[in-house]
């Protein structure tokens, strides 16, 4: 899983080795199945054994408990991480380590990738541009939403939120992706929901920017004293609903056949995330 995450989020900026100083002879069912809800495919995969001349070839090495069984040559960047075993496990038990791991290759990869690094601001009209062209980049994919056109800035501006809509960007200024939320109704005792939309550049994908939107359109929210964030992802944009995991979102339940996209029926998967604060919500009473 480490591996296979750290592959996915890398996107050829790190070269990855896996190997066991005990190998089974295929991969954990379990491990395939909650890796599959990434959209990462592990079926294929055969678990090898541990080589010296792996370990010597690389830069940085991390144990998950195999001791002596694991060489060790000077130089080396040496991490052991204490892990529960999967083997045996079921799906549930699987995905909390799967999910455990995957900080910990993100936080890696934030080391060894400094470039990756991304600073979140507002969204202002000279990022317009920029935002329509991520968005239009996003629709294209067919799994980010019914839409198939951006709008044209003025209808974007009209209809987010000003207090709560940023923009990640890389040292150099580009824009990597942008977040920002539209409100549920005009009713006052729904002044604490919004709905939001993320959409990252597809050549930013992996280097943690739909976390870092989140991350600061949360404590944007939780700060104005919003009690709702919620969302409809389609089931098959497995990433994305990943992303919204970690983030502390959870699933209220799956809309069967609530519109159609080319021709063909698709269900949304109804998300939500609650603050756990104890003055948001006062607003609405």
């Amino acid at each position: 899983m480490a591996a296979a995450l750290l592959h996915h989020h890398a996107q050829g900026r790190v070269l990855v080795r896996s190997a066991g100083s005990a190998p089974a002879d295929s991969v954990n069912p379990a491990v395939v199945t909650v890796m599959a809800e990434l959209g990462i495919d592990v079926s294929h995969e055969l678990p090898k054994r541990l080589t010296t001349d792996a370990v010597e070839a690389s830069d940085v090495v991390i144990t998950m408990g195999c001791g002596d069984a694991c060489p060790v040559f000077p130089g080396k960047r040496y991490l052991d991480w204490q892990l529960d075993d999967p083997a045996g496990q079921g799906a549930d038990a699987v995905r909390a380590i799967r999910d455990d791991i995957d900080q910990r290759v993100r936080s890696l990869l934030a080391e060894l990738s400094p470039h990756a690094k991304v600073r979140v601001v507002p969204a202002t009209h000279e990022h317009a541009d920029a935002i329509l062209a991520i968005y239009q980049a996003g629709l294209d994919t067919g799994e980010a939403s019914f839409e198939t056109t951006a709008p044209d800035w003025a209808t974007w501006d009209a209809t987010r939120l000003p207090s709560h809509r940023f923009v990640a960007l890389d040292d150099t200024g580009r824009v990597l992706g942008w977040i920002a939320v539209t409100p549920v109704s005009s009713r006052c005792v729904y002044a604490g929901v919004v709905e939001h939309s993320v959409y990252v550049d597809p050549e930013a994908h992996g280097r943690g920017v739909g976390g870092a939107l989140l991350d600061r359109l949360i404590a944007s929210t939780e700060a104005a004293g919003i009690w709702t964030i919620q969302s409809g992802i389609f089931p098959e944009n497995t990433a994305s609903l990943a992303l919204h995991r970690r983030a502390g979102f959870r699933e209220v339940g799956v809309r069967e056949r609530i519109g159609a996209q080319h021709g063909r029926w698709r269900d949304v998967v109804l998300l939500e995330r609650r603050s756990a604060s104890d003055s948001a919500g006062r607003a609405g009473h």
